[in-house]
């Protein structure tokens, strides 16, 4: 079975609360969805999985310090290529308009890109994916729940099926 790596953490509680709705999304396209902070990650890990996703507070504009480390750690054990191909994508959680939320984005599609990581961008909905600001409302916890499923597709796709 495909499986996506979750890798997320939260700083008040607002990205957190936008996993459920992505591993729901997951799951119901038949893939395995695996959660993890990133200092419980592992290369292996990384290899293991078909598709990727960071889900992270607004740090400035850009992701918490925790994933930044795991993927230049990653860049250090064997950087370029192992994790080229796989599908990727990202939420994120602000506390206001103007915070940062969409650069955090970015950031982290960035990451992935730099990783040869697939991105695939939502014409219908967030186009670089969903994005709290404050308390996520059941808007952006639907578009969590539709993100987790197009990148679920994305990976089977991926994987010829």
């Amino acid at each position: 079975m495909p499986s996506i790596l979750i890798i997320t953490t939260s700083l008040r509680g607002n990205t957190a609360k936008m996993v459920p709705p992505v591993v729901e999304g997951i799951t119901a396209e038949g893939v395995a969805a695996r959660v993890c902070e990133p200092d419980a990650v592992a290369i292996a890990d990384l290899r293991a999985a078909d598709g990727i996703i960071i889900g992270s507070p607004t740090r400035f504009g850009g992701v918490d310090w925790r994933i930044k480390r795991l993927f230049d750690e990653v860049a250090i054990q064997g950087y370029p290529g192992p994790l080229e191909g796989k599908a990727g994508g990202a939420f994120a959680a602000g506390s206001r308009a103007g915070s940062g939320a969409e650069l955090t984005l970015l950031n982290a599609i960035h990451l992935l890109l730099n990783h040869g990581l697939v991105i695939q961008g939502d014409p219908y909905g967030p186009h670089y994916g969903p994005v709290a600001l404050g308390e996520p409302s059941a808007a952006v916890l639907e578009a969590c729940r539709a993100a987790g499923g197009r990148w679920a597709r994305l990976v089977k796709r991926l994987a010829g099926g």
